[in-house]
C-alpha cells in the first residue's frame, strides 16, 4: 500500500517548481508578548488551522519551553500569515510554541491541569496561578517574536500555500494535502473527508482504512477539481488543486451549498456505478493503483448522464489503447497528457 502513496508523492515532487516571483509579498517583525498571543487567541484573531498534525508536544516538552521563558532564554520565533480581508493571523510555523504558552496560561493540558514537570525545583508542579507574582509578570511580558507575512498582489492569498510549504519546519514535514487542509480549510474539506470514507470509494482504492496523511483525500480533490475544469487544466497539478480550493472558498454560502450537494451526489453515484460495472480494483495497472487511470475514468463517469450498456467491454478496450496507456504512464501531469487521457475516456467509454 505504501508504494502507491509513494508514487503519488513522487508525482507531486516532479511537478514544476512554482514561480514565487509572480507574488508581491511583504513581511515584517512583530514583538508579541506571550500574553498578547493569549489575547489574540481569545479574540479569535489568531488562527491555528485544523489539519492532520495538531498539537503534538508532551507535557514535559511544553514545560521545558515555559521554563525557557521564565529563565529569559531565547526561543526561536514563529511565522504568521496576515489575511488581508480580516486581518486575522494564521500560524504558518510555530504552533507548538504558541499553544504551549496559551495552554499554560489557561491551566490546561488535554484533560489535565498544566503543572510544570521536569523543570527547576522552584517551578516544579506549579500552574501559572501558582507562580510567584514576579514570575507571572516575566511570563506575561516575555516576547516571542513573529515574522508576519502578507500577500500584496495578486488579490487571492494564493501564496500562503507556497509560503507554508517553504517554512514548514516540523519534525515530520507536512505533505501537500496536509498543507492544503491548513491553508484552505472550510466546508469542502469536511465534505472531502466524508467522501473519502464512502464504502465504494474505499473499495475502488482497495484500501479499507483512510490514509492517516490524507493522500487519499488528495485523490478525492483531484477527481472533483478535474471534473470541474479539466479543459482548462494547467500544470503543475498541485497548483491546479490549490486554485480550485481557493476559488471554491471565495464562493458565497448559497452557491457553496449547491455545489457541495452536486459534488457529493455525483461522486457517490459514480463510485457506485464503477463498482457495479467493472472488475475489482479497476484503476490498477501493473499491480498498483494508477492515479491517472483513476482520475480520467472517475471524471468521465461523473460528467456523463447516460452510460452505454457495454461499459465493461469499452473499459477493456480503453486499458489496451496505446494512446491512453501512454497518457497514464508518462508525464501524467502535463497539460496535453491530461487532456489526451480525458478525451480518450470520453471517446471510448461514454461516447
Amino acid at each position: 500500500m505504501s508504494e502507491d502513496w509513494d508514487e503519488l508523492e513522487k508525482q507531486d515532487k516532479n511537478d514544476d517548481e512554482v514561480d514565487m516571483s509572480v507574488y508581491q509579498i511583504s513581511s515584517y517583525p512583530a514583538d508579541i508578548t506571550l500574553k498578547g498571543y493569549l489575547d489574540k487567541w481569545d479574540k479569535k484573531q489568531l488562527i491555528i488551522p485544523e489539519f492532520q498534525r495538531n498539537y503534538v508536544w508532551e507535557q514535559a516538552k511544553a514545560s521545558k519551553l515555559i521554563e525557557s521563558f521564565l529563565l529569559g532564554l531565547p526561543v526561536p520565533g514563529v511565522f504568521l500569515y496576515k489575511d488581508k480581508a480580516t486581518n486575522k493571523l494564521a500560524v504558518i510555523d510555530g504552533q507548538q510554541r504558541i499553544m504551549s504558552a496559551i495552554r499554560y496560561f489557561k491551566n490546561e493540558f488535554d484533560e489535565k491541569i498544566f503543572r510544570l514537570k521536569g523543570v527547576l525545583p522552584k517551578w516544579a508542579n506549579k500552574t501559572y496561578n501558582d507562580l510567584d507574582e514576579s514570575d507571572r509578570y516575566q511570563l506575561d511580558d516575555m516576547v516571542l517574536r513573529a515574522t508576519v507575512v502578507q500577500q500584496l498582489d495578486p488579490d487571492d492569498d494564493s501564496s500562503i500555500y507556497h509560503i507554508f510549504e517553504r517554512l514548514n519546519t516540523g519534525g515530520i514535514n507536512l505533505n501537500p494535502m496536509e498543507i492544503r487542509r491548513c491553508v484552505y480549510y472550510g466546508e469542502l474539506m469536511d465534505v472531502m473527508a466524508e467522501l473519502n470514507d464512502y464504502p465504494n470509494w474505499r473499495a475502488l482504492l482497495g484500501k479499507p482504512k483512510p490514509d492517516k496523511r490524507l493522500r487519499d483525500v488528495e485523490l478525492v480533490l483531484r477527481v472533483i477539481s478535474l471534473e470541474s475544469n479539466w479543459n482548462n487544466y494547467e500544470k503543475p497539478m498541485k497548483s491546479f488543486l490549490n486554485g480550485f480550493l481557493a476559488k471554491f472558498n471565495k464562493m458565497n454560502s448559497d452557491d457553496k451549498a449547491v455545489e457541495i450537494e452536486r459534488i457529493t451526489e455525483n461522486f457517490k453515484d459514480s463510485c457506485d456505478f464503477i463498482v457495479n460495472s467493472l472488475p475489482d480494483k479497476p484503476f490498477n495497472l501493473r499491480g498498483r493503483t494508477n492515479y491517472a487511470v483513476l482520475d480520467s475514468i472517475m471524471v468521465s463517469v461523473m460528467e456523463s448522464d447516460i452510460f452505454p450498456g457495454d461499459f465493461a467491454e469499452r473499459y477493456s478496450i480503453l486499458i489496451k489503447d496505446e494512446d491512453y496507456l501512454s497518457a497514464v504512464s508518462v508525464s501524467t501531469s502535463d497539460e496535453k497528457v491530461v487532456k489526451l487521457r480525458m478525451e480518450k475516456c470520453y471517446e471510448i467509454l461514454v461516447s
